[in-house]
């Protein structure tokens, strides 16, 4: 008796209000079966090959960081404008660490490269303050 009002005195043992209605297909719609899934972080992610091969093959910020830090390098040489790229460097070099895993010593390249720009410019602004504070006094 589906959807059907029953008399509680008929079946005292049996009583219940069976409020459902049969399952009727309607058109346009999923079966609710078909809609039930786990939630996503349960599922575990299956990466294809090319992705996998993407991945493997990522190696952009860490040759960025070596770029700046040999650029910062240079120009650290002949002046302080060099710490910006040196500091741009150091940057790149850690979020290569922390994302290109397969990337190699290139990450660490970088990382050297620019702080060793970083401390020349730093010598360089110590140079021109000591050169400023004598023309002072």
């Amino acid at each position: 008796m589906v959807g059907e009002y029953r008399d509680p005195s008929d079946d005292v043992d049996d009583f219940r209000l069976d409020l459902t209605r049969p399952p009727a297909s309607v058109e346009g719609e999923l079966d609710y079966a078909s809609t039930v899934t786990a939630p996503t972080e349960w599922v575990p992610y299956v990466y294809t090959d090319t992705e996998l091969r993407a991945h493997a093959e990522r190696h952009g910020l860490s040759v960025a960081a070596l770029v700046f830090g040999l650029l910062g390098l240079l120009v650290a040489i002949f002046g302080v404008w060099g710490a910006a790229l040196s500091l741009a460097a150091i940057v790149l070099a850690i979020m290569a660490r922390a994302t290109e895993h397969r990337s190699g010593a290139l990450w660490v390249y970088g990382l050297v490269t620019g702080l060793a720009g970083l401390l020349i410019a730093a010598g360089w602004v110590l140079v021109i303050t000591l050169v400023l504070m004598s023309a002072v006094s």
